[in-house]
């Protein structure tokens, strides 16, 4: 049997993903950066004691990780000084639409 999404295991994750959907919708070019994805997780997550270090940082950037692996969100990683992954900036599905349709317009 495969493991849990990360966002099913954690205390308020729900919230954090919908919050992270509906930031980076309402954002400028639908884009959050790596300091919204840490407010946002300081502000929803929990993490359980042992969890990533208990780093809300890491563990918002892991779920957002996540979500991009479904489709939900589309991310540039870049990695941290100990090597792990990281997310520098999420982009909303949405604005790959915007895009591409100035570009069949042009």
């Amino acid at each position: 049997m495969s493991r849990p999404p990360l966002a099913d295991t954690l205390s308020y994750a729900t919230d954090f993903v919908i919050e992270i959907l509906s930031a980076s919708s309402r954002a400028p070019f639908g884009q959050l950066s790596w300091v919204e994805i840490n407010r946002l997780a300081a502000q929803w997550l929990r993490p359980e004691a042992g969890e990533a270090g208990d780093d809300t940082s890491r563990l918002g950037h892991a779920v957002v990780i996540e979500m991009s692996a479904h489709g939900l969100l589309d991310v540039e990683l870049t990695s941290a000084a100990d090597g792990q992954l990281m997310v520098q900036r999420v982009a909303h599905p949405r604005f790959a639409g915007v895009q591409a349709a100035q570009a069949l317009a042009a």
